[in-house]
Parts: structure tokens; sequence; C-alpha cells
């Protein structure tokens, strides 16, 4: 398929999958539906503070130039200045209105509790023919909560001190409530990020790596309209080729769209096909993390093409990954002048490699769902 192919294809996808998401209850049957609420979750109670002002503005911005009139985006903002504020942003005719609709105490953004009101509130008072996520926060995949805590990884959303790990996320979310996810946060193309939200959205677009400041800020004016219509493969074509268009350390960049309903087949085939059990040298692997010593995150299809024994295997596994990772695109290189790194192998998604050294992190890999799953014999 070709690269054209593809990105008509996802497209038309998603244009569908935008048509059958968001279940509506039987008490807002009789309530107006909105085309699209995309929920903007910003938590920002941490050092990326001041960024998630800058991100409001752009956002209000590109509402602005979409003039998409029977959308609504709903912000969920938890600065480290101010306590948590939920607004309303819509625009019609070029004119935009924002409407405070709920300004809360002092609480956890991290919280998978108050993440779980916040979409339930959302449902409840605006209902829509679909619903889109872009979270913005700091992230470190599939990580668990106080992970290698000198080396600053978290997990999905940071809060002070406190993080949400990616089982507690997904299970805030109740299941299809998203067409897609949009992580402007870090490592969160991971295989057991998109296997474990499979049943909660259709899409993930997400970076294998890290995002470099100032992420998609500058592109919201522009490409939040493709947001707005379901068009992920544009919005993720303008994310890229903004850092494409950059100099130096700035170009930087490793992003992919997952579809996440064809994860379920690519689990079964490396749970029959894989030699799970041999033994791969994780420093011979495609890496995504910049730690000096050692490395987290490895190119998913890398790694698992070392498992397979024949040509027909790996035929179809090639396949198999290609259908879930529908569009992606990376720089050749990533900070390379910050310990960064080459890319020479790139599938779109990440993986752990279990090592010697880090006994603990092994066994909270078992727990993940995506594991459990390749190690199953169903």
């Amino acid at each position: 398929m070709t690269h054209t192919q593809s990105f008509i294809r996802s497209t038309w996808v998603l244009a569908v999958a935008c048509l059958t998401s968001c279940e509506i209850s039987e008490e807002q049957v009789c309530m107006p539906l909105t085309d699209r609420v995309l929920l903007v979750y910003l938590g920002g109670d941490n050092n990326l503070s001041g960024e998630t002002y800058q991100k409001i503005e752009a956002i209000k911005e590109g509402l602005i130039q979409a003039d998409a009139t029977n959308c609504k985006v709903l912000v969920y903002h938890d600065p480290a200045n101010a306590t948590p504020v939920l607004t309303e942003l819509k625009s019609r005719n070029k004119q935009l209105t924002s409407d405070t609709v709920a300004i809360y105490s002092e609480e956890n953004s991290a919280s998978p509790s108050v993440f779980a009101r916040i979409i339930n509130e959302i449902k409840e008072k605006y209902p829509a023919k679909a619903c889109g996520l872009l979270l913005f926060s700091h992230a470190s995949g599939w990580l668990p909560q106080g992970t290698l805590n000198s080396l600053a990884l978290r997990s999905v959303i940071m809060d002070g001190n406190t993080e949400m790990e990616i089982a507690a996320f997904a299970a805030a979310i109740p299941d299809r409530t998203f067409d897609f996810i949009v992580f402007e946060a870090c490592f969160m193309a991971g295989i057991e990020i998109a296997y474990q939200l499979k049943d909660k959205t259709d899409y993930i677009f997400a970076s294998t790596a890290e995002i470099v400041s100032p992420g998609f800020t500058e592109i919201y004016p522009q490409a939040l309209t493709y947001l707005l219509n379901g068009n992920l493969t544009a919005f993720a074509a303008q994310a890229f080729d903004y850092f494409d268009r950059q100099e130096g350390e700035m170009r930087s960049a490793t992003f992919s769209l997952i579809q996440t309903d064809r994860l379920q087949p690519l689990a079964r085939f490396i749970a029959a096909n894989c030699q799970l059990n041999r033994n791969v040298d994780p420093h011979t692997v495609q890496h995504f993390d910049r730690n000096r010593a050692f490395h987290l995150f490895f190119d998913f299809e890398d790694y698992y093409s070392r498992l397979l024994d024949s040509e027909v295997q790996q035929t179809e596994f090639q396949r198999l990954t290609d259908e879930c990772v529908i569009w992606k695109q990376t720089t050749s290189s990533f900070l390379i002048y910050s310990n960064g790194f080459y890319i020479n192998h790139y599938s779109g998604l990440t993986v752990y490699i279990q090592q010697n050294n880090f006994p603990s992190l092994n066994t909270r890999y078992e727990e993940t769902a995506w594991q459990k799953a390749i190690f199953s014999t169903n």
C-alpha cells in the first residue's frame, strides 16, 4: 500500500468512526446533539504550567479559524498557580465564546477519580455524535508511578508529586467513549499503552519518544480544525511537518497513528509465533529514550521480529503491524547532541524489554494487559 493509499484509507475510516462514537443515554435523546466535543485535559500542576496557558490561547485561535459552528471544546485546566477550571469554548462566524462551566477547589488532576468525573460530567452535559480527547502533561508510557525518579520518568499525568498510571487512566474511561485520543505527552506510542486503551478509543496519536517543547502549540491555530472534523491523518501530518521544518535539535519528532481494533490479531499472532523466552541483547535494538546507562523504550518491530523463525512469519508480522500503525513519520535522529540517538528502525510503536537489572520493573511488567495477552493461550 502506498503512502497516499494509506492516507486515504485511514482518513475514510476515521470519518466513519466519527459517526459511531460516544453513546447517547436515554435522558439525552431530546437534547440537541453537537457534532463533536473535544475534551482538552491539561494536567499542568507541575513545571509545565506556563505552557498550558500558551496552549489554551493557541486552541482558541484554532477554534476561531476552524469556525466549527456545531463543535465544542471543553478545556479542563489545572495549572500550578490556580485552582482547576472547566471552560467551554465555541465559535460562530469567527467569534469565540468562552464560558466558565465550573471552578473547582484544589484537586489532583492525576487522580483517576478526578479524571473520570470530568469525563462523566462532559458526557452528561454535552451529548455529541463524536468525542475526542487531547491530553497534555508529563508522561512516561506504561512505567509505574515513581519509576526511577532520579531520571524524572513519570506515568500518564503528573500533578505535583503524584502520577496516574496507565491502567488507572484506562479504567477511568468508559468503554468506547472516544473515537480518538491525542497524547501531547512523551513516550505514549507504546504497545502497552495502545493495548490498554483498545476498548476506550478507536485511534491514538502519540510519540514513541519525547515531544520537544513547545509540542503542538504552534500548530493548533491551523490544525485544530482537523481534530474537530476527525481527520487525524491531516493533524498528524501537520504536527510532523512543523518539527521536520525546524533546524538543529528542534528537528526531532517520532509520531504515529494507531488503530486500536487491529491490536488483538497482532497480540494473538505474537502469542502463537514468537519465541517469547528467547534472549535478545537490548543494546542491539533500536531505542527511543535518552538514558546513558540503559534503555526502557525499544522499537516494537525491531524487537519482536527477532523472536520469529521464518520469512512467512516475518511477512505476516509486518502486515499485522502495518494494519495497527496506519500512519507514521520520524526524523532521522532525535536530539542527537543531547545524548540522543539515530533512528534506523521505526515501526511507530515501542515495547519494553525485560532486563536483569530491573527485577521490580519486570515484575510490574508482567501485570500489564499487553504482557498478559501475549502469554495467553486463548
